[in-house]
C-alpha cells in the first residue's frame, strides 16, 4: 500500500461494523464494503462494494450468520457528505482529470454513494469525455479523462475554452477515499503535468430555474 493511502486510512475511525446503518461503506480487508441488511437480531451483512461476485460477510460475531459466512466486525468508516454541494469547490461545481475512463467512473460513483441525500446522479457530460455528478438542474463534480473505456485517447482540448472560474485539477488532489478504489492509479499523465499552464477554466451552462 501506497504511504499517502496507509496515512488516509489511518485517519479514518475504526468502529464496530454491526453499528453502521444500511448503505454505510467501510473499508475493511483490503476492500470497501457496503453494508446492506440491517436487523436488531444479528441478521446484518455487507457485501463488497460494486464488485461483480458480491462477495457477503457477517457483521455480527456468533450470530446465525456468523456460521456460514466470513465475519468482519471492525472496519474503517469511510466519510459522508451531508449534501451534493460539499462536493462544489467554492461553491461552484469542482472538477478533475483522471487517467482512464473506468477510474472517473469509479470515483464518480463512491462520490454519489458517499452522499446522504437521495438524488444526484452520474450521467455523461454531452459529448465531452467526461462525467457528471448532477441533480439534472445542477452540476457538483466534473469527472474528466483522458483515455475511454476502450483504450482510446480522448480529446481534452476543450477544456482550455471551458469556463465557470475554476481549474480542473488532476485527480491525485481530490478526496483520499478515492485512493481506495481498486482502478486506482498514481499515474497522472502528460495533460495532468501541464495544469498549471492551462488558463482558468469555466464551463457554461444554460440559466436554469432555481430549485
Amino acid at each position: 500500500m501506497e504511504p499517502q493511502t496507509a496515512a488516509y486510512l489511518d485517519e479514518l475511525p475504526e468502529v464496530r461494523t454491526s453499528r453502521l446503518p444500511r448503505g454505510a461503506l467501510f473499508w475493511a480487508n483490503g476492500s470497501i464494503y457496503e453494508v446492506f441488511a440491517v436487523d436488531a437480531h444479528g441478521f446484518q451483512k455487507a457485501r463488497l462494494w460494486r464488485q461483480p461476485q458480491h462477495a457477503e460477510v457477517a457483521l455480527v460475531p456468533e450470530s446465525l450468520l456468523s456460521r456460514y459466512l466470513p465475519v468482519v466486525a471492525h472496519g474503517r468508516m469511510l466519510p459522508v457528505y451531508s449534501s451534493q454541494n460539499d462536493l462544489l469547490d467554492g461553491g461552484e461545481c469542482s472538477c478533475y482529470v483522471f487517467p482512464t475512463e473506468m477510474l472517473a467512473l469509479d470515483a464518480a460513483y463512491l462520490d454519489a454513494a458517499l452522499i446522504l441525500r437521495s438524488g444526484p446522479y452520474i450521467r455523461q457530460q454531452e459529448v465531452v469525455p467526461a462525467l457528471a455528478l448532477t441533480d439534472g438542474i445542477h452540476l457538483f463534480r466534473l469527472y474528466y479523462f483522458r483515455q475511454s473505456a476502450h483504450g482510446r485517447p480522448a480529446d481534452l482540448s476543450s477544456l482550455r475554452d471551458r469556463s465557470l472560474g475554476f481549474r480542473p485539477r488532476p485527480h491525485t488532489e481530490g478526496p483520499g477515499y478515492w485512493r481506495l478504489l481498486p482502478s486506482w492509479t498514481e499515474h497522472t499523465g502528460q495533460y495532468d503535468t501541464t495544469q498549471q499552464s492551462l488558463p482558468a477554466v469555466r464551463i457554461d451552462l444554460p440559466d436554469t430555474p432555481a430549485p
